[in-house]
């Protein structure tokens, strides 16, 4: 108990005071009941954002690149289909005219030939019923002479060998023989095979023999030389 300056006596209160509502203790600092403080909002940094904006283009570049890129490769993937099916065609072409133009000049050729084997053919006939020896070789070579005249015309020609030098490149030595005089050393001495050039080229070689240096005598052997002496 408390004594007054009067000397009276004072009750204490025995209950604890009355703590202060939060809403009463806004008020009283001047904030309105129930309205609480947010956060303050997150500030962008406007570097952050341009570098956004620009990563974003740089995207958008190269996503145009790639499609400008593939439309391209199906472009060049179209052109190497086409390109290979006109060479195809082509070669196929190119084959078949070659064919036509062999057949044609094949064709040619025998029909020239033909005059040929009609004077062989009464050559042959006249052979036949006992006709002269002497003019069946006439006709006969008749025959050879008109036969070589239309091979010429297709650009056959004769190799000239027998008396000429040794040429590896026209001529095929199948024989030797010894030469009598050393100018006819490496010298065609016979023809064996007429060879033929086709418009310069050689169609076939000609078999010749070829006149070699007469072998050296051999060697007398060591008893011959001790009878000698």
């Amino acid at each position: 108990m408390k004594l007054e300056p009067e000397g009276k006596e004072v009750d204490q209160p025995t209950e604890a005071p009355e703590e202060v509502p939060v809403s009463s203790k806004e008020e009283a600092e001047g904030v309105p009941a129930g309205e609480v403080e947010e956060a303050p909002p997150e500030v962008k940094v406007e570097g952050e954002e341009v570098e956004g904006k620009e990563a974003e283009a740089e995207r958008d570049v190269r996503e145009q690149e790639i499609a400008a890129l593939k439309e391209e490769v199906e472009s060049l993937r179209s052109q190497l289909i086409r390109l290979h099916a006109d060479f195809d065609n082509y070669r196929k072409r190119v084959r078949r005219e070659q064919q036509e133009m062999k057949e044609t000049a094949t064709a040619g050729l025998i029909k020239e030939l033909l005059p040929v084997l009609d004077n062989l053919e009464l050559a042959l006939a006249a052979a036949k019923t006992g006709g002269e020896k002497e003019a069946f070789v006439s006709g006969v070579e008749m025959v050879w002479r008109q036969l070589l005249e239309v091979l010429s015309r297709e650009g056959l020609t004769p190799i000239e060998a027998v008396g000429r030098p040794f040429d590896p490149f026209q001529h095929e030595a199948v024989a030797t023989e010894e030469a009598s005089e050393a100018g006819q050393y490496n010298t065609v001495t016979a023809e064996l095979r007429k060879g033929y050039l086709l418009k310069g080229k050689l169609l076939r070689p000609a078999l010749v023999k070829v006149a070699v240096p007469p072998a050296p005598p051999p060697e007398a052997s060591t008893e011959d030389k001790k009878e000698e002496s």
